[in-house]
């Protein structure tokens, strides 16, 4: 099959699984639970959530808040890219835009975190923007694909966590993954075809995953953040290597195909990042296990 018509038939598929599970984010959320911030002002200690997974809610709210700049990087980047690129990434706007709205008005009505500190952040974050990646198609999707994997694994682990204090985030964040993972999946099998067509491309991957660093990295204390959310939201180094790179390794077969001599270099070279990655996720392991024996 050709790529453009392997595209189209991608497209086409996402836009089928997407209107199933579509979702109104007026429906999901506890409305019963507002109140007047004039007329009761935010006090600390208020909220449904530990101060930790608050932490991580905002976090995440604070990444989706740069749809715009997301938006206008991928669609400068994919310029002269197939048509069926193009109209995902407006598709992927569409779906994207109720992300960083329900999270928001979640926090606010259930009185997590405070409102008028995380609008300053807010507004941060935004003026500081977001630059593409790479500079080359392949190498956007593959960064894409991470970061959508990513994403989705991070929403259902902090899902997992947060049942016990707040029902109604597990929801969201539910219905959110559900749209993440028709994304990854769209960018997964896009960078699958164009691998099919040419295994040196791997080339991107090698060169993309070694690099990678989430979209938000560049919000205010982002370390100490990711080290929260990896202590008490269930999404770290550890999960991060066996619930998103070990599996996309797997599925784009990247250690499989017949390559160059200088993509097999890059590959090795791969081959030992990753192998770092899994020691320190080890060692981290067993420093907790430690810290829980005593």
């Amino acid at each position: 099959m050709d790529l453009s018509d392997r595209l189209d038939d991608l497209y086409e598929r996402h836009l089928t699984h997407s209107e199933r599970i579509h979702w109104d984010y007026h429906d999901l959320l506890p409305w019963e639970l507002g109140r007047s911030f004039s007329i009761e002002p935010w006090t600390a200690g208020e909220g449904t959530l530990s101060p930790e997974l608050t932490l991580a809610v905002e976090t995440a709210l604070l990444t989706e808040v740069n749809l715009p700049w997301f938006t206008a990087g991928l669609t400068r980047g994919f310029d002269g890219a197939p048509l069926a690129l193009k109209r995902f990434i407006r598709r992927w706007t569409a779906e994207e835009d109720q992300h960083s709205r329900t999270l928001e008005v979640f926090l606010l009505l259930t009185r997590n975190g405070d409102p008028a500190h995380r609008n300053r952040l807010r507004r941060d974050v935004v003026e500081l923007g977001w630059d593409l990646p790479a500079e080359d198609l392949l190498g956007i999707m593959v960064y894409t694909t991470i970061q959508e994997l990513a994403t989705r694994t991070f929403y259902q682990n902090l899902a997992r966590v947060s049942q016990s204090q707040d029902r109604n985030l597990a929801r969201v964040l539910h219905a959110l993954a559900r749209d993440e993972t028709l994304h990854f999946a769209f960018y997964r099998d896009a960078v699958a075809a164009y691998l099919e067509r040419d295994p040196n491309a791997l080339e991107a991957v090698c060169r993309v995953i070694p690099t990678f660093a989430m979209p938000g990295a560049g919000m205010p204390d982002f370390a100490n953040r990711m080290h929260v959310v990896g202590r008490c939201g269930g999404y770290g180094l550890d999960e991060y290597v066996r619930q998103v790179i070990r599996p996309l390794l797997e599925v784009w077969g990247v250690f499989d195909h017949q390559v160059s001599r200088s993509v097999e270099r890059d590959r090795l070279a791969l081959r030992d990042h990753v192998a770092r990655l899994e020691h320190v996720a080890e060692r981290s392991r067993r420093r907790v296990g430690q810290r829980v024996e005593r």
